[in-house]
């Protein structure tokens, strides 16, 4: 019998130093923090940037007359630079001409013409590059909305896991409870049932704290092996693009472009993918060498365990990021177009 108490209360005491420090932990982890941020600043790694900020600026003042350089890089680019000069000499032509003659008269008809000529083939250029631009973006969006839906789903059954795993928590608790303190009424026949109550006091604290743990593991949802379904990241990484997820030149020429009076001479994809590494925000993307991690990011390998709730978040951040980065050639866009028509100089 002494033996028996002496396990009782020693796995009493296990479970409730266990129950401790669980507690506990959080508790540490937030002490040790300041330690770790500093680390971090003075080596960077993955992950360890909290709260990222746009990673290019366009540089665009609508007031200034003259256009931004990111501007005047997008305009070689797109070969517009001399459409764009061509157009700003014809107009000034025209502007003398009127001053010399009415705007009507016949000495000023060709430069009127050769004017309407010149800007018609500066916005027919502008306009494509424009349709280019939405064409990246538009399958960008149709990609995110499958995305969403998938993660909807796996976050789904992940919740209906975890509220099963909790009832089964509390029943089984509140069960065995009642067993406890129903054992330990004293009655005039059975007054030495205090052993068994106490064991099952044990049970009921252990399988309760059994349930909650199983259901901290359940939190990550389900994680199946990822599609074959390349995305728009494909090219991004190196990876082969068909020609539904290809890029058109001038897109692809304008990221792989390093920016204007950049400093550190890496082109606004490396740029990119350095800010996708450093980003907490995005822990299933830690290494850009890691062929595991961008065989289920980019979905064009099956890996096994690689399509989860955290993968499709890490998918869906990256796509945001990277339409947000092309959305900026828009700004660009409106100034090239304010050249056309004489608002702005190249």
């Amino acid at each position: 019998m002494h033996t028996i108490k002496t396990a009782i209360k020693s796995l009493a005491a296990t479970c409730i130093a266990g129950q401790l420090w669980a507690l506990a932990l959080p508790v540490f982890a937030a002490a040790s923090a300041p330690a770790s941020s500093a680390v971090a600043e003075a080596e960077p790694r993955a992950n360890t940037v909290n709260i990222p900020g746009q990673i290019l600026k366009s540089g665009i003042n609508l007031d200034d007359r003259s256009i931004s350089p990111n501007s005047a890089q997008l305009a070689d680019i797109i070969h517009i630079s001399n459409a764009l000069r061509h157009l700003q000499d014809t107009r000034k032509k025209m502007a003398l001409s009127v001053e010399s003659h009415t705007e009507d008269s016949p000495q000023a008809l060709p430069t009127r013409m050769a004017l309407i000529e010149s800007k018609l083939a500066v916005v027919q250029k502008l306009q494509r590059v424009i349709l280019e631009i939405d064409f990246v973006l538009a399958e960008i969006e149709a990609e995110q909305n499958i995305y969403t839906s998938m993660l909807s789903n796996l976050e789904t059954m992940r919740d209906k896991k975890v509220a099963k795993t909790n009832a089964a928590s509390f029943v089984s608790n509140g069960a065995l409870w009642a067993v406890c303190e129903g054992l330990a009424i004293p009655s005039y026949k059975y007054p030495g049932l205090s052993v068994e109550s106490g064991i099952n006091g044990i049970v009921a604290g252990v399988i309760p704290s059994f349930f909650s743990l199983w259901a901290m593991k359940q939190t990550s949802g389900k994680h199946m092996t990822s599609e074959v379904a390349p995305n728009m990241l494909s090219k991004i990484f190196g990876y082969p693009a068909s020609g539904e997820i290809d890029y058109p030149d001038c897109v692809w020429v304008f990221l792989n472009t390093v920016p204007p009076h950049d400093t550190t001479g890496r082109t606004r994809r490396e740029q990119l993918i350095d800010r996708w590494v450093s980003d907490k925000n995005i822990p299933d993307f830690t290494d850009v060498d890691s062929k595991s991690q961008l065989d289920a990011i980019t979905a064009s390998v099956p890996v096994k365990k690689g399509l989860s709730i955290s993968m499709l978040s890490t998918r869906t951040a990256m796509l945001e990021q990277l339409k947000a980065e092309i959305m900026k050639m828009k700004r660009l866009m409106l100034e090239l177009c304010m050249v056309a028509t004489g608002d702005k100089q190249i």
